[in-house]
């Protein structure tokens, strides 16, 4: 009948994509840990740093960066060719020391895309940025995720997308008065393809 029609049809889109067949194509995050970033040439971050917590627990791996001058970091990757080439959103996971008061943090992040034999001296696009709030001394804290951001270069299939990160020290809302720590970003991209085929 139409009725169990109707039923198999909204039970087989409720299950697409959890082993039912349906396309795995959407949102998909990219992480890129502190180690895989370096301070910028110019105005550049701390370099990576690494602070014990306690033996044989974790350590504190992180890219430091000032509270009363902006600095950056940059990392680039190989962009799949499976992105949908729109727009990208970010959220940056972080700590810091022992402060008494005052734990805001502004973060930013900027990219560009770069294709085979174009110029990698070139303009970043517009900056997106987030604030996040600390306030325990070596808790991890993972910000909300940034407002979309627009790669410049026209991106292509296969393009190197290089990044920028900073914090934004001379923001009102920056109103940590001590170095912010960064772990680490995570980019949030759309795919439209289930492989790079």
């Amino acid at each position: 009948t139409a009725l169990a029609e109707a039923i198999a049809a909204d039970i087989k889109a409720l299950y697409a994509g959890a082993g039912g067949g349906g396309s795995t194509a959407g949102r998909m995050m990219i992480p890129i840990m502190a180690g895989s970033m370096q301070p910028s040439a110019s105005g550049g971050s701390g370099v990576l740093t690494n602070v014990a917590t306690s033996a044989n627990r974790p350590d504190i791996l992180t890219l430091n960066f000032n509270q009363t001058t902006q600095q950056h970091a940059q990392f680039s990757i190989p962009f799949p060719k499976r992105w949908n080439r729109g727009t990208i959103t970010a959220r940056f996971r972080w700590s810091h020391a022992a402060t008494t008061t005052n734990f805001g943090c502004v973060w930013g992040i900027q990219a560009v895309a770069v294709g085979n034999d174009g110029a990698i001296n070139q303009a970043y696009g517009s900056a997106v940025e987030v604030t996040d709030t600390g306030g325990t001394a070596n808790r991890l804290y993972v910000s909300p995720e940034t407002s979309a951001m627009t790669v410049a270069g026209s991106p292509a299939d296969g393009d190197t997308v290089f990044f920028r990160v900073y914090r934004k020290a001379a923001d009102a809302a920056d109103t940590l008065a001590i170095v912010s720590r960064l772990h680490g970003v995570d980019l949030f991209i759309t795919t439209n393809a289930e492989n790079d085929a």
